[in-house]
């Protein structure tokens, strides 16, 4: 069976390396533009840098919307971690401690580190549509783009407001459209905000209607947040059934723990006995892994 689970993952992973990649030049195809276009759209410079670096900046953006105590909350995070891996290791199974506390701990931190990615995005979708209305009447009310940019970080006052108070700022000391927007586009690397940089820099470098596109923007935006509300609704009893199905393997080691101690330390502690507990631990995560995905790959 351990071996059975092994190569069902190793299924899994080979169908999440060939599937379709979420990378900006999905969103943003290559296609033949001349040279000025070029310069003035430039997808190229907005996509995101690769490895170390890439997770360096995502943490460090991710972060700051925990607020002001984002660096206290992070270090309070990681000392429970830490506290939680060496008592699971050490005094709960004591097999193998140091290897299953390094292993506690990197899941630990990798939920975290996925935890704060979620929430980031979650307030960008929120926080966006409002802030492309209001530089959408800005703009209909006469005002130049770098002021509708400033009076958007004036009445938001959220991560989406400051960004776009930084912009404004940034503009009104002579600094270069090109450089704040790419900057901006770095700190928020979704599709969303990189198509709203591009509509800027090609309207700056070229002129249109910024009030038609802007507006076409705010609607797919509310429809996308509609429908992912939609999609979350018509999954959330498989969700919660998947939840409650994983669930019940480790209410019922409770409750033998507390009826006959010695069937669980035979789980825990015997050589033989702990390779069950490894294979219901791997049985657990990977279909959660599964029902995941597929929650994940439903389109409406």
């Amino acid at each position: 069976m351990i071996w059975l689970s092994l190569v069902l993952f190793g299924v899994v992973a080979l169908m999440l390396m060939t599937g379709q990649k979420h990378k900006i030049g999905v969103y943003f195809p290559e296609s033949d533009v001349d040279a000025e276009s070029a310069s003035a759209i430039n997808v190229g410079s907005l996509v995101p840098k690769k490895g170390f670096k890439r997770a360096q900046d995502s943490f460090k953006f991710s972060a700051q919307s925990l607020g002001p105590r984002a660096n206290f909350l992070v270090f309070a995070y990681l000392l429970l971690s830490g506290f939680i891996a060496w008592y699971i290791a050490f005094q709960f199974l004591k097999t193998n401690a140091v290897i299953i506390s390094i292993l506690v701990m990197i899941a630990l931190v990798f939920i975290g580190y996925q935890w704060l990615l979620g929430r980031r995005r979650k307030l960008f979708q929120q926080s966006f549509p409002d802030a492309l209305n209001i530089l959408m009447s800005a703009i209909t009310a006469g005002e130049s783009l770098m002021q509708a940019i400033s009076f958007v970080g004036q009445n938001l006052d959220n991560e989406i407001g400051r960004e776009f108070k930084n912009m404004g700022d940034r503009l009104k000391l002579g600094e270069t459209p090109e450089k704040v927007l790419l900057r901006a586009a770095k700190r928020f690397p979704y599709p969303e905000f990189i198509f709203f940089t591009i509509t800027l820099r090609a309207n700056i470098s070229r002129g249109g209607q910024l009030r038609g596109v802007l507006a076409r923007l705010i609607r797919v935006l509310v429809d996308a947040r509609t429908m992912e509300t939609k999609k979350m609704a018509m999954t959330s009893e498989a969700r919660i059934s998947a939840k409650v199905v994983a669930a019940i393997p480790l209410i019922f080691a409770m409750i033998l723990y507390q009826v006959s101690p010695d069937n669980i330390n035979f789980i825990l502690h015997d050589p033989e006995g702990v390779y069950v507990m490894y294979y219901v631990v791997g049985s657990e995560l990977l279909g959660l892994f599964i029902v995941w995905l597929l929650v994940k790959a439903v389109k409406l």
